[in-house]
């Protein structure tokens, strides 16, 4: 089923040209960004295969055979965050057709609150913040002449000293590099929080080592990128650098990799540790919660306390240290 189908609502109507409906059309599948469309759709495949495989409907369905779903997904280890947005996912398909959404029946609500109160809403696993020993390390075993090299080391360093997320890095192109004489700015042109799309503007600055310079890493991997216009951070082929932009998940797969290749556990390392590395090697070093969510950009602080500063602070605080064990 078309995720973007045409909403059943959006109709001929008196006075409006076909033009207009397109350009409403437009409008509305815009409201949803691309990765939560193709996460959506995902969802609904799933949703579709568990129905088929009963003989069930996902479409119209019926509010009990949505309640069974949620259920046995919770009991095989999927996340209540993970069924959230698939109730979203099911909901919207629902809605867009003009169609009761099931999952706001009383009985769907009631079996969600049960599985929030038996599974908990904790993520599962927690990305491992990196630190700067640790960079050190999974730098040190990096040929940085090599344009791959040059390139994930950039990637390492600017990612983790600008907090961005792995979405942004790679929505970075060369317009969006601004050098300054202390480092540079990053443009950021719309983020996972900022779906209008108002922009950001991120400081980086000169590192005090030359082997952990954000600055020097990403002019090392120019060189090889070149300057034609496009994204900053592209795919190689074999040794050939291209001009066609890496994924979110590309990143994450190669910090694991650089992370396994240093020695380091890298089960839980994901693109996600660069960010939380440097929220909580910030929050360690002094640096006042304000300025950590400035540069991360978080809006809800308390994210940014239970995540990153939380933990830290039960390690710090702990009475068990204390007891003579």
């Amino acid at each position: 089923m078309n995720l973007d189908a045409t909403p059943s609502w959006l109709q001929p109507h008196d006075g409006l040209s076909a033009t207009d409906l397109q350009r409403i059309g437009a409008a509305v599948t815009a409201s949803r960004a691309a990765s939560t469309r193709k996460v959506y759709a995902n969802l609904w495949r799933q949703w579709e295969r568990w129905c088929h495989a009963r003989d069930l409907d996902a479409f119209p369905a019926d509010p009990m055979t949505l309640c069974a779903y949620l259920a046995e997904r919770a009991e095989s280890g999927t996340t209540v965050q993970t069924l959230t947005v698939a109730c979203s996912a099911i909901g919207h398909v629902h809605r867009v057709r003009g169609v009761p959404d099931p999952a706001n029946h009383h009985a769907v609500r009631e079996v969600r609150r049960g599985l929030r109160r038996t599974y908990g809403v904790a993520p599962v696993r927690q990305a491992r913040p990196l630190t700067p020993a640790d960079l050190r390390q999974i730098l040190g075993t990096i040929d940085r002449d090599t344009p791959l090299g040059a390139r994930d080391a950039a990637i390492i360093l600017l990612g983790y000293a600008s907090a961005l997320r792995r979405s942004e890095l790679v929505a970075l192109t060369l317009d969006d590099i601004e050098p300054k004489p202390g480092g540079l700015l990053l443009h950021l042109r719309s983020s996972k929080t900022d779906q209008d799309a108002e922009g950001a503007v991120v400081g980086v600055a000169h590192g005090n080592h030359a082997a952990t310079d954000p600055i020097q890493a990403l002019a090392t991997w120019r060189v090889h990128r070149g300057n034609e216009s496009g994204p900053l951070f592209t795919r190689l082929f074999y040794a050939n650098v291209s001009l066609r932009a890496l994924s979110g998940n590309a990143i994450a797969r190669m910090l694991r990799a650089r992370a396994a290749d240093a020695g380091l556990p890298a089960e839980r390392i994901t693109a996600h540790s660069l960010r939380a590395g440097h929220a909580t090697t910030a929050f360690q070093a002094g640096v006042h919660l304000d300025r950590i969510a400035a540069q991360t950009r978080h809006k809800d602080l308390s994210i940014l306390l239970t995540r990153y500063i939380r933990p830290l602070e039960a390690l710090a605080s702990t009475t068990s240290r204390d007891l003579g064990l």
